[in-house]
C-alpha cells in the first residue's frame, strides 16, 4: 500500500486535509480516487490507514479508518558519525542506511574532509537529506524517520557521544579487531555509535582522539571500502548481528 507522511497527529475518525504537494502526489502521480485507501505515518512511530473522501490535483481530504499505536519494538539505537563525502554520496548513505534501520546520522568535518558547506548552503543540504530520509521511510515501511543532524566536528561528536554506548571506529588499517568478533561481543549493547572517515582516511591525531573517547578500531575486511560502502555495510552488520533483519516474530 502506498504511504504518505503526516506532519501532525490526527484523531481517529477525524478528517485530514493533505498538503498541496501530497495532494498532487495522490491525485496525479498515484492516480487514486475517492474511496481508495492509503497508509500514513508521522515519523514518530504511529501509522494510520486513510480512506480518501475527495480527490483533486489541488486538495485531497481523507478520513482515519484505522490506527496503529506507537511502535513499541524499537530497535537498539545506532548513531553514525559520517565524515562528509564528496559529490552526492551522502544522499546514497542517507537513503540506504535509512532503509536498513540507522537511527541517527551526524555528518562530520574531519581533517581530510574536502566538502565544507557554507552557512548559506547548509540548511538546503540538510533539508535535502531529510527529504531523502522521509522518502526512504515511506518506501520501506519504516515507522520512524532517520534523524539527520547538523554537521559538526569530530571532536564535538566524540565529546558528546554517550558513554554507555558500544563505540566502533571503522579503520582499514586495523589488523586484529575483526568486525564479526567485535559485534559478537557487543550483541547485548543497548546502543551503538559508529565512526566512518573520509575518502582520505583518518589521521593519526584523529585516531588517538577517538580512542581517548572509547572508540574501538574495527576492520571491515581485507578490502578498502569506499566511505559510502562502509556506512551501508556497518549498518547492515549491526542490524544482522542483533537479529533485526529477521522476519517479524523470529528475532533472537
Amino acid at each position: 500500500m502506498h504511504r504518505i507522511r503526516l506532519h501532525s497527529t490526527p484523531q481517529h475518525g477525524a478528517c485530514v486535509t493533505l498538503s498541496a504537494a501530497q495532494a498532487h502526489y495522490v491525485a496525479r502521480v498515484l492516480r487514486l480516487h475517492a474511496g481508495d485507501t492509503i497508509a500514513a505515518f508521522d515519523g514518530a512511530g504511529h501509522e494510520w490507514r486513510l480512506r480518501l473522501l475527495r480527490v483533486s490535483g489541488k486538495q485531497v481530504q481523507a478520513e482515519i479508518i484505522a490506527c496503529q499505536l506507537a511502535d513499541t519494538t524499537a530497535l537498539a539505537p545506532v548513531v553514525l558519525g559520517q565524515a562528509l563525502p564528496k559529490s552526492t554520496k551522502m544522499d546514497l548513505i542517507v537513503e540506504k542506511c535509512s532503509e536498513l534501520g540507522l537511527t541517527t546520522l551526524v555528518p562530520l568535518y574531519t581533517e581530510r574532509t574536502v566538502v565544507r558547506e557554507t552557512p548559506e548552503r547548509l540548511p538546503a543540504r540538510i533539508a535535502r537529506w531529510q527529504r531523502i530520509a522521509e522518502a526512504a521511510a515511506k518506501q520501506c515501511g519504516r515507522h520512524t524517520l532517520l534523524d539527520v543532524q547538523t554537521p559538526q566536528s569530530l571532536a564535538d561528536f566524540c565529546q558528546y557521544s554517550p558513554t554507555v554506548a558500544a563505540k566502533i571506529l571503522c579503520w582499514e588499517g586495523e589488523r586484529q579487531g575483526g568486525i564479526r568478533h567485535v559485534l559478537e561481543s557487543l550483541r547485548e549493547a543497548e546502543s551503538y555509535v559508529v565512526l566512518i572517515g573520509p575518502e582520505g582516511g583518518w589521521t593519526g591525531a584523529e585516531m588517538e582522539l577517538a580512542r581517548t573517547h572509547g572508540f574501538v578500531p574495527v576492520s571491515l575486511g581485507p578490502r578498502v571500502l569506499r566511505t559510502e560502502t562502509a556506512a551501508i555495510a556497518i549498518t547492515s552488520l549491526i542490524r544482522y548481528s542483533r537479529g533485526d533483519l529477521e522476519p517479524y516474530g523470529e528475532r533472537g
